[in-house]
């Protein structure tokens, strides 16, 4: 319903405004009359009208001064003058502040139809526009998620994909320009912000000198393309820095026949599946397997250089248990400690 509120002093001219209007359409609802500015201020506050018609020349408080409190109210709906011939003067010092139009009395109804029509028509325009713009924010939000999705995992088909189907949400023919403006701008702040936990990157520097649609779409697709390659960059370098962080501490601490992977990774903050996936892209080894190559790397050594007892060995290599580091150790070199040891005096 389009809802109005006719504020005048003069109950016939109220009553006129009336019947014309709801015999014009049956979607104009009056939700309220007023006789003066101070009523209907308060009408007005209360009802919350697409539409305002009122008199210029009442008592208490008349339309001009109506007016100007409700904009410093901040009501922006719309605002109709009624004025006589010698009040003309009042009616253009209203235009100033923000009214959409005036009507003469004696009121001529097909002028009151066609002015308010025309109102309610912008207003229906205006209200499915805004629709349309709701029902999109969800499905854009989902697809700025994807888009991130795709760059955190560094997956450039799925992000050309993504970021397509985001565009092609945007092409709705009932959007305007800056609707479609805002919501991409709206799209690639939550891109930024569910990445910059994870990734200091540069946000999307929007071309200053009010581009085509067009040229926007091609600078949101070049940044991603950028934000693609700052990923890719920065991502691998935190894989080498968490691997050999990692990798750091097991070399000097291969010795712990208790060091597990919590141990590992307790000052590096990650999570065991993820670094476990990093360390086999790194090395094509799981963590027990590296362990243990570190462990019997050194083993070797030490057998070869010096004279300690072959189970005193492993006790230096994690292996208090001598049964236990002999079986690891002939598995892995397919030799025994002191086969390996003799084979290397010889």
């Amino acid at each position: 319903m389009y809802r109005i509120i006719l504020v005048d002093d003069e109950s016939m001219s109220r009553k006129s405004l009336d019947k014309i209007l709801t015999s014009a359409n049956s979607q104009y609802q009056i939700v309220g009359e007023a006789t003066n500015g101070t009523e209907a201020l308060e009408l007005i506050r209360l009802q919350q009208p697409h539409l305002v018609i009122t008199d210029i020349s009442m008592p208490i408080m008349d339309g001009i001064e109506l007016i100007q409190r409700l904009r410093q109210d901040g009501y922006d709906g719309e605002i109709i003058i009624l004025s006589g011939y010698g009040e003309f003067e009042y009616a253009q010092a209203a235009l100033r502040h923000g009214v959409v139009d005036y009507l003469l009395k004696p009121l001529k109804e097909e002028l009151v139809v066609e002015l308010v029509g025309r109102l309610f028509d912008r207003c229906a325009s205006t209200r499915q526009k805004a629709m349309v713009k709701n029902q999109l924010l969800a499905p854009v939000i989902s697809a700025a998620e994807r888009i991130s999705t795709a760059l955190w995992a560094a997956n450039a088909p799925v992000l050309s994909q993504e970021t397509e189907n985001l565009l092609k949400l945007l092409a709705h023919q009932e959007l305007s320009y800056e609707e479609r403006r805002t919501l991409l701008e709206n799209a690639a702040s939550l891109i930024q912000n569910q990445l910059e936990d994870r990734l200091m990157i540069s946000p999307w520097e929007i071309p200053y000198d009010e581009p085509g649609y067009t040229t926007l779409e091609s600078s949101f697709r070049d940044w991603l393309e950028r934000k693609l390659a700052e990923t890719r960059d920065k991502r691998n370098w935190g894989r080498r820095s968490a691997t050999q962080q990692a990798m750091d501490y097991i070399n000097q601490h291969f010795s712990d026949s208790e060091l597990s992977l919590e141990k590992v990774l307790e000052p590096l903050d990650i999570s065991t599946t993820y670094f476990y996936h990093l360390l086999m892209e790194e090395t094509g080894m799981s963590y027990i397997a590296y362990l243990t190559n570190v462990r019997m790397e050194h083993a070797k050594a030490l057998l070869t250089d010096t004279s300690l007892k072959t189970y005193e060995v492993g006790q230096r290599c994690g292996y208090p248990d001598y049964s236990h580091f002999t079986k690891r150790f002939k598995r892995m070199i397919g030799l025994s400690p002191s086969d390996f040891r003799k084979r290397m005096q010889q």
